[in-house]
């Protein structure tokens, strides 16, 4: 497994992203990197994922992954860092919390609907796509 080396530390909107992913993203490093993750939580539901607030892995793929933050917007680090505990509070799970993948996609199945997805992620570009929505649905 190399760089998706156990558990995977994984900042917690990430988690609904992962839902939806298709392939598409911010650079080809990114999508290689992010279908990594989601082929390993997909695929074995005992993988043990890490929880963070903060860069993970699928962050270091990213471009606008500045010094170990997010640049995308000036207000990005702090946006994102309040999208993860938000995340974290509505799945009730804790920073730092390790927990299987197979704990994780059941706790989104049973506590997120898709109206939460469009309200937690209402200023994410991706969301009009209806991925992650359609994601959420397949659980």
């Amino acid at each position: 497994m190399g760089e998706l080396a156990p558990p995977l530390k994984i900042r917690a909107h990430h988690l609904l992203c992962l839902l939806g992913f298709r392939g598409l993203g911010y650079s080809q490093e990114f999508v290689l990197r992010m279908g990594k993750v989601v082929e390993e939580l997909s695929s074995d539901s005992t993988s043990p994922i890490t929880f963070l607030v903060g860069c993970d892995i699928i962050c270091a793929s990213c471009p606008h992954n500045k010094e170990n933050k997010c640049s995308k917007r000036a207000d990005s680090e702090l946006r994102v860092g309040k999208l993860d505990l938000e995340v974290l509070w509505r799945l009730g799970f804790e920073v730092g919390a390790q927990v299987t993948a197979g704990e994780v996609w059941a706790r989104i199945k049973a506590r997120l609907s898709v109206g939460d997805i469009s309200e937690i992620c209402r200023d994410c570009e991706w969301v009009e796509l209806g991925y992650c929505a359609e994601g959420l649905e397949r659980l």
